[in-house]
């Protein structure tokens, strides 16, 4: 059995995004707040087969129950995380969508607390499915800024800091709801 499959054994399946099904060529991240104006995006240039996806931020669940839900920032994650292979290398992908321009601390302690999670997700893998591979975490922004035409060539992330921490994070700008985005224009 692969390591996507393994994946989809250990995740709830109320958290998972159909991979290829509201969007059939990847996957489609989406928005629950009711104010937000970046609803939803498409992500192409995925392996279906070797693609699966979860949303870390759901409306009324925490990340963990035995965390205190009143202490700051550890129960924030991400609109959604994606495991996959691409040039048979294994990624996950942590991604946030924003309809502003975010607060950058705040991003960083989200992208870092989903990041605990996934940690936790591949220690699990290592401990019960034989995992030796490593996965590369890459942090993915989403947001609403006007951009200056589509991209074209490959995509560099930016260096982030928030609350002292550093993060390497990709900020894509979409235009609301606009042509899916091609995950492979990410320098990796």
């Amino acid at each position: 059995m692969g390591i996507i499959d393994n994946i989809k054994k250990i995740i709830n399946p109320d958290a998972i995004i159909g991979v290829g099904l509201k969007y059939k060529e990847g996957v489609l991240l989406e928005e629950d707040a009711s104010d937000a104006k970046l609803k939803e995006v498409a992500i192409r240039g995925l392996d279906l087969k070797q693609t699966f996806a979860f949303k870390l931020d759901q409306p009324g669940k925490r990340i963990s129950q035995y965390l205190n839900p009143s202490t700051a920032y550890i129960n924030k994650g991400c609109d959604g995380i994606i495991f996959t292979v691409m040039n048979n290398e294994l990624y996950i992908f942590a991604c946030e969508l924003k309809s502003s321009k975010p607060n950058e601390t705040e991003l960083v302690r989200k992208f870092r607390n989903s990041s605990l999670f996934i940690n936790f997700i591949v220690s699990i893998l290592q401990e019960f499915y034989s995992l030796e591979e490593h996965f590369k975490i890459k942090y993915i922004l989403f947001d609403t800024k006007k951009s200056f035409g589509k991209p074209d060539k490959t995509i560099q992330p930016e260096r982030i800091s928030g609350d002292g921490k550093w993060l390497d994070i990709y900020k894509i700008h979409r235009k609301y709801n606009d042509d899916p985005f091609n995950i492979r224009l990410l320098e990796l």
